[in-house]
């Protein structure tokens, strides 16, 4: 094909890929000034009989005009033109001049927090356009993004659309559908594997790039906890805890835990708070000794009026440094920032923490979390005032069984699976509270202001 003008037009340069049905190659348009590059996806169907080319020329037409209209978003190739030759079919699309994202996904190389957001917001924009096209990409990964030389914005290439045609006319061919696969390993959500794909399996995808970009590390080999069976990862990455939460329920096993649409990843995305969202250093990064770090800290304002007294700021240090090393002064600084009371900071802490560390964690700084007796309690208010008969809960206000049990199914339609972990931890570690605290400190773990409040008034109503 090296040199062949196709369609009269498309000289051909060089074989960029092959696989399924046909060849991808580099040609130029010899009819436009300057000669420039385009992209030509050849497909040669796998018999010639008449019932067979009839059903794949009718893909063919149907997905050609699907990626025309995808090709009016200016972050994806436009389709020049599209045609049948000797019983073969043509696509001609933009060619976009740059590098793929694989080329800035060295291994052990990290992105900032700020670069991953940027990231997902381009590629969710994307997706966001796309899924309202009906379209699923089915094979979101870093080599079929382009960092657009022009411009520095990134293109998302290589559509299923073609390999889904490919994949029906297999069909049409004999093979079973089943065992006809889009995808890639590592960035293919469970149902896209059993060749089930949905929109939010191209966010899975989106999610598993970006936490690759922020760990360093490649997707095969993410850890998984051995308790829940989810993609273990916080604790190799320097990471907001607002932004892991974002990340991991991006890539939940489960599709009906995920994250539903592009659009409303977006709008968390769009809440985070900027403080958290900057990068955490790496080890490497630090100059000064933790301790130099922990007394500026306490100059900025973790003083005995913050939620930690000076005293117990150093021993919550003290302790993550000997789980996170050097890193933990700045974690525990930017942790601290967004915490609104001590079980928030601890809770956002153990983000960070894998599942061992999280246990020996959280048993070192129960201390933190302790309350006085509802007896203690009232004794202290009596230095001050009578003590009154209604500083004890009712018995409406009580903690119950079936209360902490609604508490868990709530908070799980929310933010998964962990939920009952959360709730279960929360109530054990908080000691003597009403309801309405117990509620207030878990609609503090759900990001979506919004959807906090109706977990509240679910359970307080």
């Amino acid at each position: 094909m090296l040199g062949q003008l196709l369609d009269g037009r498309y000289q051909v340069l060089q074989v960029l890929g092959k696989g399924g049905f046909g060849q991808t190659y580099i040609a130029q348009d010899t009819h436009r000034p300057g000669f420039p590059k385009c992209v030509v996806k050849h497909l040669k169907p796998a018999t010639r009989s008449v019932e067979f080319l009839e059903t794949a020329r009718r893909l063919f037409t149907s997905e050609a005009e699907t990626l025309e209209q995808l090709g009016t978003h200016d972050q994806i190739p436009r389709l020049l033109a599209y045609f049948e030759h000797n019983q073969e079919f043509f696509l001609v699309q933009d060619y976009i001049e740059g590098h793929t994202l694989k080329a800035e996904l060295p291994p052990n190389g990290r992105w900032t927090e700020d670069r991953v957001i940027q990231l997902l917001k381009q590629i969710l924009g994307i997706l966001q356009f796309i899924h309202s096209h009906n379209v699923i990409h089915r094979d979101i990964k870093p080599d079929n993004i382009i960092r657009r030389q022009q411009d520095g914005n990134l293109v998302l290439i290589d559509f299923g659309a073609v390999k889904q045609m490919e994949t029906q006319l297999l069909t049409v061919v004999g093979h079973t559908r089943a065992s006809i696969i889009i995808g890639t390993p590592g960035y293919m959500s469970t149902e896209q594997g059993q060749g089930k794909p949905r929109p939010n399996s191209d966010i899975y995808s989106l999610g598993i790039i970006a936490i690759q970009a922020l760990t360093g590390i490649h997707p095969t080999n993410f850890e998984e906890d051995p308790d829940t069976g989810e993609i273990s990862w916080q604790h190799q990455a320097n990471v907001s805890s607002e932004l892991a939460f974002v990340l991991s329920k991006m890539v939940l096993h489960h599709f009906k835990q995920r994250y539903q649409s592009a659009a409303e990843v977006l709008r968390v995305l769009e809440h985070l708070n900027t403080k958290v969202e900057a990068q955490l250093p790496q080890p490497s990064d630090f100059t000064e000794p933790p301790q130099a770090s922990l007394s500026q800290q306490n100059s900025i304002g973790y003083s005995s009026a913050s939620i930690l007294s000076p005293e117990n700021y150093n021993r919550l240090e003290k302790i993550l440094l000997e789980l996170v090393g050097p890193v933990a002064p700045r974690l525990l600084q930017q942790v601290a920032l967004s915490a609104g009371n001590c079980e928030e900071l601890i809770s956002r802490l153990e983000v960070h923490l894998r599942g061992n560390e999280q246990l020996d964690f959280h048993n070192k700084t129960i201390f933190l979390l302790e309350k006085p007796t509802l007896l203690q309690d009232v004794t202290v208010k009596s230095d001050r005032s009578e003590i009154n008969p209604n500083n004890f809960p009712n018995q409406e206000e009580v903690i119950s069984d079936k209360f902490v049990e609604k508490c868990e199914r709530e908070l799980a339609d929310l933010i998964g699976p962990i939920a009952k972990f959360l709730v279960q931890k929360t109530v054990k570690s908080s000691g003597q509270i009403s309801r309405a605290e117990l509620v207030k400190i878990l609609a503090s773990k759900i990001p979506e202001a919004q959807k906090a409040l109706q977990f509240e008034q679910r359970l307080l109503s």
